[in-house]
């Protein structure tokens, strides 16, 4: 036994010694005292539980029972399966669930309850020997039982399977921590932690605590508590580290239903003698067989060192069992050249090899040529002619002792190495390059380094205890001899799928679309080695008829075809079907031959519009390599069609079943080898990149640099890590540039992850990253570093930036897309967006993300960016222009948490009026841009020149989300930095210019600057607002208030499409433009020659607003210029029945006016007869009687201010003041009947709604510009 006291961390690395002393079964304890570092206690003692720490040395007696009773070791302990004596004693157990029942963990709980049931149905419960509690928690904790609840297995299963989900804001994971080290693990709760019962807590989150972990989670470390920290989805690695007695127990899962993959392992950690690995069931695969060969250096530089480099191979033969059957050793040494002292099969007894070592002398030479040498010993030392039993499985092991760095590249040779299953090791002084030899063993703890070689003593134990753990392989079989070679009998191979619409509005189509699947089939050889064929009806859901391997004769599969039934059914869920098809039809297991690279042909028959979103699992098709063919018939959409087809040639309509007889033979046509594209194995392997992570070391991103730490090993997590598959760079930039890792360096991911994990944060400023992409062009992507560019594998950037680049980027991008690297940018709202657009592929491949925090969420966007495969073909569509002449046109989409469910159809719409424009080189430009607290731009007027890609990147599009809502700054936003001509603006070539913009919220901000600042530019605005928005400030917005179009919700938008396109017809034929009134300048306006008469609800409850209405009239009369041949004003007011308080040819005077409007009393009443009042107003005050001036063009204006529903017809009302040529301006005060709003919306009715009195003088100023902006209508009835 060993007890370490110490008070300060040690100045060097203690992780090598302490594995030995557990190597040899000393049971270490450390006792930290004041400045002492826990973690390196913990790394040092034995298992968990002998670490102790006090603040100063008069506080050891107050450790020193727990320290006696940790000493007091049971004689009788057995071994356990890794050879370390159990210090237990005891197969009891105390655990302790605690559970995030936050809002944010919501989804978790089927996984969580699943996770417990399993376990608990593992352990030892019955015989009271563990016991189990369960804790929620959010923003508190409950017990939902404690640890003498239930003493019987079947009593806590039936308890969790009624565990419910807590809920509630925010999650204090600190707070509930130090709940159940004081409610929990006591006695009054049934803890047994003073009988020395080891004390377990699994704590199961969902994200980042909202309060501080430290004190807490130490504590519990403090009392013994052995914590097991297993984080999912949002949570963060650091707290998690902070939690977890050691980094042993710590898990950070991507998703909460891969909690269950890890419950195995947990289970076994439970039923063990808690060994002193990490709970994971580690299998002992030692070989009593093993052929190791020794490399030494025998350079200049090791001839001092030579005779203790033969002292470290005699001492590891001396612990082999050496034999023909047993253990083979070989000795190579090199210099310049390498030279085989002798082989595995030279000698088959110890003593013999002994001799030979004592005889070897020193070869001398240079330079030294290691990687060479690696090959060398590759081809020659490890092949049967030399004694290596590889063709058996026997394990190949390289054990090299270097003294100096390489002359020649390793990381090829060590490849080589890899790939033919020989395990290296290696061995190298100080004067040796530890990153090489990390690069060349087969991951880096096989890697060691010793100030010289007499100094091996403390390494060679675990050195020993490495080579004995090198499992078998699998014995390699012999090549087969084939007779014959695949071109001379080569034969067309395809897997097609037919997914047919089975629902109901197909009942008749049915027959006719079984004869054209019949009569493909007719074409195909179908055999098991040529076509095969699978058949899926759907409608609500999918249904497989048979699969790709059920049958395997044409005659077999024509006789299932022509048996089948309609089902019928409804909706029609062809996004779900097509996901379907992926999941399971499209596998191995079900017959497809994708991973032999078989060619995969999805046939789609469809006869009607979708009831889901296709667009999620075209893509994953497309990525997974699918061929999809779409026929179309009676009421199938034709945009569907063709997104899901990608291409126009594969998309085909049917307007009967006569035409399926051209279209089956086009799709045959297609069909064959020469029309299809390259899938072979070889031509594209999709876990095959060169993929570099280019992240900011600058000082801005110190705090947040375990963010972008976490989000690199998500990424690396889903990557195909290996030697042959994708390799991995990681370098840091701020002012200068520096790898950490280059992409020969590591052929493991626990290796690269690893790697991230220790990443030291650079620091420095500013952030210079045109040098930094020129380092990476010059330093990384190159053979030399490990770039397989010449093999024409991917080369892949991943730029994370959180500022403006200070030196410039675009010569940089463009010698990096010149070799072909493909960059993908993510940026923080301090980075520049145009910036990261510039740099990255295409606009699509820039995210941004609000700050560092953000980032590991982002790592699934990133991963779906990295599957896309070839660039996208571009589309043919007819498409019908709206306009010859060429247009910049910008959508500005709410993507705030207002609009999350309205994003797709807002996307539906964006996309409809994209298929009208016109879209090439010269001629309309589009752009995307999403808003929230900040705008981003996800793409910019000249970002593309295709109607293709911007429909592609549109509908992979990944919604913004965020708040508040900053209308003001998106405006600006897009003013100044997206209809700019740095980005593709044609303002000064004087191209018309329009923004669409969707909202579901009111503003945070003022509108009202930006807005009259776009009109003022030229920019013509169409808004879109649900019930959320404000009516007033998206009028505002708009170009004059019949461009503002108000829907209840986003599921509306298809509705209004036509009146949009109508409306802009009429704006394209229109070159003035409106501008917000300002009223010292009202004289300007055509304003001499209006009727405008006031109608205002007089009722009981518009009495509270009296003031305030009558005051905006007075406000609005005063600047006006009144008189018989100028403006004319009348008031009328209504509740049950309308009066008039004066006529439009009453007062002729303005003073007069301004003084009866002084003197007005709302009249009250109950009843709101609006109808009734509108046709008054028509008949009785809009009339030549009454000074209508109608006859002679005057313009006819009805400003109507109310705050209810009304109680009788309205829109008769309405629809006959329309004809009439009387212009309604409806104003809804505090009050709004939505229902109300929408009906009068569709009959063109320009409406506003006021909510407080600040906003009447920006509604004066809305009508007077509306107002302003009608022609005067001589209509029949008006006038009269």
């Amino acid at each position: 036994m060993l007890i370490l006291l110490s008070s300060k961390p040690s100045t060097d690395n203690v992780r090598g010694p302490a594995f030995a002393l557990k190597e040899h079964e000393i049971v270490s304890v450390g006792v930290g005292v004041g400045d002492a570092s826990l973690s390196e206690l913990e790394t040092i003692a034995f298992k968990p539980g002998f670490t102790y720490k006090v603040t100063g040395f008069s506080k050891l007696p107050s450790i020193q029972s727990q320290l006696v009773a940790t000493l007091n070791i049971n004689k009788g302990t057995q071994e356990t399966e890794t050879g370390i004596s159990d210090l237990v004693g005891s197969e009891k157990r105390d655990i302790v669930f605690l559970l995030d029942g936050s809002d944010g963990s919501r989804n978790g709980l089927p996984a969580f309850r699943e996770f417990i049931r399993r376990t608990a149905e593992e352990l030892d419960i019955d015989g009271d020997k563990v016991r189990v509690a369960v804790v929620l928690y959010s923003n508190n904790a409950t017990v939902y039982f404690d640890l003498k609840t239930h003493r019987s297995k079947k009593a806590i299963i039936y308890a969790v399977r009624s565990l419910r989900h807590k809920g509630g804001r925010p999650r204090n994971t600190g707070a509930a921590l130090q709940f159940v080290q004081d409610h929990v693990f006591t006695d009054s709760s049934g803890s047994r932690r003073l009988d020395d019962v080891p004390q377990i807590l699994f704590l199961l989150t969902g994200g980042k605590s909202n309060d501080d972990v430290t004190r807490a989670a130490s504590d519990l470390k403090q009392n013994g508590v052995l914590s097991l920290a297993i984080g999912m989805k949002d949570a963060k690695q650091q707290e998690l580290q902070k939690i977890a007695f050691s980094s042993r127990f710590l898990f950070n899962l991507p998703v909460f239903g891969e909690l269950l993959s890890i419950q195995p392992e947990i289970a076994a950690f439970l039923q063990s003698k808690i060994p002193i690995e990490p709970p994971t069931v580690v299998v002992e695969l030692e070989s009593p067989q093993r052929d190791i060969v020794f490399l030494l250096d025998g350079s200049e530089g090791t001839q001092r060192d030579f005779p203790a480099m033969k002292t470290v191979v005699q001492r590891v033969v001396e612990t082999l069992s050496i034999g023909e059957n047993k253990d083979r050793v070989s000795v190579v040494q090199y210099s310049s050249d390498p030279r085989t002292h002798f082989n595995l099969n030279t000698y088959m007894e110890k003593e013999d090899v002994l001799n030979a070592l004592q005889e070897l002398t020193h070869k001398g030479g240079s330079p030294l040529n290691t990687g060479a040498a690696l090959e060398y010993v590759r081809k020659n030392a490890f092949t049967d002619s030399s004694g290596s039993r590889h063709q058996e499985g026997i394990p190949q092991i390289l054990i090299l002792l270097t003294g100096g760095r390489s002359r020649d590249d390793v990381a090829s040779a060590a490849v080589a190495l890899k790939q033919g299953q020989i395990v290296p090791f290696c061995i190298g002084t100080r004067s040796a390059d530890i990153l090489e030899l990390q690069v060349i063993a087969h991951n880096p703890s096989y890697a060691f380094s010793v100030p010289q070689f007499d100094d091996i003593g403390s390494i060679q134990q675990q050195l020993v205890s490495f080579v004995r753990r090198v499992p078998r392989q699998q014995p390699r079989l012999k090549p087969h001899n084939v007779l014959g070679s695949a071109d001379q009998n080569e034969s067309i191979q395809r897997d097609i799928v037919f997914l047919l619409d089975s629902s109901d509005e197909m009942q008749n189509e049915f027959q006719p679309m079984l004869g054209f699947v019949e009569r493909m089939v007719a074409k195909l050889n179908v055999d098991e080695s040529n076509d095969r064929v699978s058949v899926v009806q759907y409608n609500r859901e999918a249904s497989v008829e048979f699969l790709l391997n059920t049958y395997t004769t044409r005659q077999n599969v024509m006789a299932k075809v022509q048996s089948l039934r309609h089902k019928g059914g409804k909706p029609l869920n062809t996004g779900a079907a097509l996901q379907y098809v992926k999941d399971h039809v499209f596998t191995a297991s079900s017959g497809s031959r994708h991973q032999q690279g078989v060619p995969q042909i999805l046939v789609l028959f469809t006869g009607g519009r979708s009831s889901d979103d296709v667009r999620n699992a075209v893509e994953q098709l497309k990525g997974f390599g699918v061929m999809v063919f779409v026929v179309g018939t009676k009421n199938a959409d034709i945009l569907d069609i063709q997104t899901i087809s990608q291409e126009s040639g594969r998309a085909f309509f049917a307007a009967d079943s006569s035409d399926l007889l051209g279209i089956e033979q086009q799709i045959f046509t297609a069909t064959k080898r020469g029309a299809l594209p390259a899938l072979t194995p070889g031509s594209h392997d999709p876990s095959r990149r060169d993929v570099v992570f280019l992240l900011d070391g600058s000082d801005d991103s110190q705090q947040g640099f375990q963010d972008i730490k976490d989000f690199v090993q998500r990424v690396v997590a889903d990557l195909h890590v290996d030697a042959n598959k994708d390799h991995v760079a990681v370098v840091q930039y701020s002012n200068t540039a520096q790898m950490n890792f280059d992409l020969r360096h590591y052929s493991a991911e626990e290796d690269v992850l690893d790697a991230v994990r220790r990443l030291n944060h650079k620091g420095g400023s500013p952030h210079n990253i045109g040098a930094a992409l020129e380092y990476v062009r010059e330093h990384v992507f190159t053979p030399e570093s490990g770039s397989r560019l010449l093999e024409r594998v991917p080369q892949i950037l991943i730029l994370v930036s959180g500022g403006r680049s200070g030196d410039d980027i675009r010569t940089s991008v463009r010698m990096l897309r010149e070799i072909g690297v493909m960059a993908i940018t993510i940026g923080t709202t301090n980075a520049d967006t145009l910036e990261l657009q510039t740099i990255s592929h295409e606009p699509k491949y820039s995210l941004s993300v609000t700050d560092y925090e953000e980032l590991p969420s982002a790592a699934r966007d990133i991963l779906s960016l990295l599957k896309e495969a070839s660039p996208n073909t571009e589309q043919t569509a007819p498409a019908k222009d709206f306009d010859s002449k060429k247009n910049d046109v910008v959508f500005l989409v709410d993507g705030s948490y207002d609009s999350r469910n309205g994003f797709e159809e807002i996307r539906a719409f964006v996309e409809k009026t994209v298929e009208s424009l016109n879209l090439r080189e010269n001629r309309d430009q589009v752009a995307f841009v999403q808003y929230s607290r900040d705008a981003t731009a996800n793409f910019y007027l000249n970002s593309y020149a295709s109607k293709n890609d911007v429909l592609s990147s549109i509908r992979t599009m990944r919604h913004k989300l965020g708040r508040p809502l900053n209308i003001g700054k998106a405006l600006t936003f897009v003013r100044d930095n997206v209809f700019a001509a740095s980005v593709g603006g044609r303002h000064a070539e004087s191209v018309p210019q329009y923004l669409y913009v969707f909202s579901g919220g009111r503003s945070g901000d003022d509108v009202r600057g930006p807005a009259q600042s776009l009109k003022e530019n030229g920019i013509k605005t169409f808004s879109f607002g649900t019930k959320n928005s404000d009516t007033l400030e998206m009028q505002t917005i708009s170009f004059t208030p019949a461009h503002y179009f108000p829907v209840t919700n986003f599921n509306n938008l298809q509705s209004i499409h036509s009146s949009v396109e109508a409306t802009l017809r009429g704006t394209q034929e229109t070159t003035e433009f409106p501008t917000v009134i300002d009223t010292s300048t009202i004289a300007k306006l055509d304003l001499q020659s209006a009727d405008i008469v006031f109608l205002l609800e007089g009722s009981d409850e518009m009495r509270a607003s009296e003031k305030t209405i009558l005051d905006f009239v007075r406000d609005f009369v005063k600047p006006l210029e009144i008189g018989p041949s100028k403006v004319q004003v009348a008031l009328i007011q209504y509740s049950k029945e309308p009066t008039a308080d004066f006529h439009l040819n009453t007062y002729s005077l303005k003073d007069n006016i301004m003084s009866h409007l002084s003197n007005v009393k709302l009249r009250g009443g109950v009843t709101t007869n609006t109808g009734g009042a509108l046709d008054y107003v028509k008949s009785n005050v809009l009339s030549a009687s009454s000074g209508s001036r109608a006859r002679q063009g005057v313009p006819q204006i009805l400003i109507l201010l109310r705050g209810r529903k009304s109680e009788d017809n309205l829109f008769g009302p309405v629809e006959r003041l329309r004809k009439a040529g009387i212009v309604l301006f409806s104003v809804w005060v505090k009050n709004a009947d939505r229902q109300e709003m929408d009906q009068l919306a569709q009959s063109s009715t320009e409406q506003y709604f006021i909510k407080e009195k600040s906003d009447f003088p920006l509604l004066s100023e809305q009508l007077l510009s509306a107002i302003a902006s009608h022609k005067g209508t001589s209509s029949t009835g008006v006038g009269e």
